[in-house]
């Protein structure tokens, strides 16, 4: 993920909630899913916000957070924001746009 935060971030989306819904609607959901659990363990260590910020740094993330949430919060927002379902419109397998 750390792609979508790169210094060339405020060049291609609005804000950080714009770059981690490209984040999730681009990126193939198994990633996203290896990538909510590896936040989850992640904020587990219980972490300070400076051991957050760090680890966001070794991470490749090179824009901080926004000026709203700390380390550690905007993590827990990432990860509930990536691991909540996702809304899936269009037909069925097959072309089925019926639901059984």
């Amino acid at each position: 993920m750390s792609g979508w935060f790169s210094q060339d971030m405020p060049d291609e989306f609005a804000d950080h909630d714009e770059a981690v819904e490209d984040y999730r609607s681009s990126t193939d959901p198994h990633l996203v899913a290896r990538l909510v659990g590896e936040l989850h363990e992640l904020l587990a260590l219980g972490l300070d916000e400076f051991g957050c910020a760090l680890a966001l740094a070794e991470l490749g993330m090179e824009v901080d957070p926004p000026s709203s949430h700390g380390a550690g919060g905007w993590l827990t927002l990432v990860a509930d924001r990536l691991g909540s379902p996702r809304a899936e419109y269009g037909p069925g397998p097959g072309g089925d746009t019926s639901s059984s």
